[in-house]
């Protein structure tokens, strides 16, 4: 019997962590790319937005080499912002706009 009760308190704390993880991360789409460049020594790439639904309450964000391919993450918003095409960010933090780790150009 304390088998079963020791698995499913297993369970139930694997189940509370993935809920606690997804809880924390922020999607923020039909950003319009503006101000984009390199923002720091570390290589820190900058994105300044607008236009977007608000969703993670960012105006800006930030791409690391902890959270990401920086390269890419840029190669991605110069496009767009060449473009004029809105992107989805994804933060890995809702609370943090320095956090984004995600970034998609969006369909029309």
């Amino acid at each position: 019997m304390s088998k079963l009760i020791t698995k499913l308190q297993i369970l139930f704390m694997a189940i509370f962590c993935n809920v606690a993880v997804a809880v924390t991360q922020c999607v923020q789409n039909n950003n319009k790319v503006g101000l984009v460049g390199l923002d720091s020594p570390l290589g820190t790439v900058y994105a300044g937005v607008s236009e977007h639904d608000n969703k993670c309450g960012c105006a800006s964000f930030r791409f690391t080499d902890a959270n990401t391919d920086k390269d890419m993450a840029l190669s991605i918003l110069l496009a767009a912002r060449m473009s004029q095409k809105k992107v989805r960010i994804d933060l890995l933090d809702s609370t943090n706009c320095d956090s984004a780790y995600r970034v998609y150009i969006e369909a029309e």
